[in-house]
């Protein structure tokens, strides 16, 4: 399976191509020849600032892991890869699960597909070292409307930011924002699909509407340093991103974003560019239980060395740590398995990514 290759992805490598070598035009622009990997000397006076931001995929604290939770192991989850997560600056996740008070119950018991993290679930990314999350996918309503104010309530009430839901319509698109080591990061998060809730859920979550979406970016983007949005869309399961998916994020990206990290495909995906910003088509899952496909199971967190000076704000450098996803996840230090997701990742992305991506 590690060894097969789409056709289909030359093209989109070949469009990758041009563009990241804008970006690294950019990078370079100053005569230096400086590559993504190599520091930036600051010149304003010991005011340079400097962050890693850690992207991770789909976590699901729901069903059995949810179970977990309950019984009082709040750190399950996370255990093996919580000191890895706190050693950086901000963790974002797409948080797959609602999180409500459902006496007991993390999952529909007709329809397996329908779940919901316990009030601890909250905790337990606290414990874990995940700051901020994206409440916009298509399990955001899984139990009502109800379970959303929930999440919004316990996941505040844990110190944890969101995006992507807010108790009034008129919020749902409001940025979560924060400021880190003096750098000011703003983080949106939209969605594409909603599973069936018989809701005009468009009102109650996040919608990835560039045309309501994008005025929101531009309205912040001079007193903001970075703009992350979380896009969840795309085709489950399939081999590569959607055009649906490329598209979005090339709007948002000449919109005003910095870094698109996209999520629900439940496979891990290339990385493209867009001048000087970044787009991750999927980053699989992470706290997620697929184990049909191999691909469901294997996956990478992107971190990125976000830099900001005299020059500017701008992403440095790129690193990829491969990690096998589960019930608990974790990290993999090297062997076959991370091997195949270096490939798959690096098959998928523009060759000059390639260039400038460490593992």
């Amino acid at each position: 399976m590690t060894t097969r290759r789409d056709r289909s992805g030359a093209r989109a490598r070949a469009a990758g191509l041009a563009a990241f070598a804008v970006w690294v035009f950019f990078l370079s622009a100053s005569g230096t020849g400086r590559s993504l990997r190599e520091s930036v000397p600051a010149d304003t006076g010991g005011t340079s600032c400097e962050i890693r931001l850690l992207a991770l995929g789909d976590v699901n604290l729901g069903r059995r892991v949810g179970q977990v939770i309950l019984s009082g192991d709040t750190l399950y989850p996370f255990a093996r890869v919580a000191d890895t997560l706190h050693r950086y600056d901000v963790v974002f996740a797409n948080l797959e699960s609602p999180i409500s008070d459902q006496q007991g119950r993390t999952e529909d018991p007709r329809n397996n597909m329908i779940f919901t993290a316990p009030p601890a679930a909250a905790q337990s990314l606290k414990r874990g070292g995940v700051g901020v999350v994206s409440d916009a996918n298509n399990h955001a309503l899984d139990f009502g409307v109800s379970a959303r104010n929930q999440t919004i309530r316990y996941l505040e009430t844990a110190g944890i930011a969101h995006c992507g839901t807010a108790d009034r319509k008129s919020d749902i698109y409001r940025p979560a924002v924060m400021t880190v080591k003096g750098i000011r990061l703003a983080f949106f998060a939209v969605t594409d699909l909603m599973n069936g809730s018989g809701l005009e859920w468009r009102d109650l979550v996040a919608p990835a509407d560039t045309g309501r979406l994008l005025p929101v970016i531009r309205a912040l983007r001079d007193t903001t340093d970075l703009v992350v949005v979380s896009f969840h869309g795309g085709v489950e399961y399939a081999r590569e991103a959607s055009a649906r998916t490329r598209e979005f994020a090339r709007q948002v990206l000449a919109g005003g974003a910095d870094i698109v990290l996209g999520h629900h495909p439940h496979m891990p995906y290339g990385i493209e560019a867009d001048g000087k910003k970044v787009a991750v088509h999927s980053l699989g899952n992470f706290v997620f239980m697929q184990p049909g496909r191999y691909w469901t199971r294997y996956s990478f967190a992107l971190a990125f060395d976000i830099v900001r000076d005299a020059k500017g704000t701008r992403i440095r450098s790129l690193h990829a740590l491969p990690l096998r996803a589960g019930f608990q996840p974790e990290f993999l230090p090297g062997g076959e398995d991370a091997d195949s997701i270096r490939d798959r990742v690096r098959h998928l992305s523009s060759r000059d990514v390639q260039e400038y991506l460490t593992w």
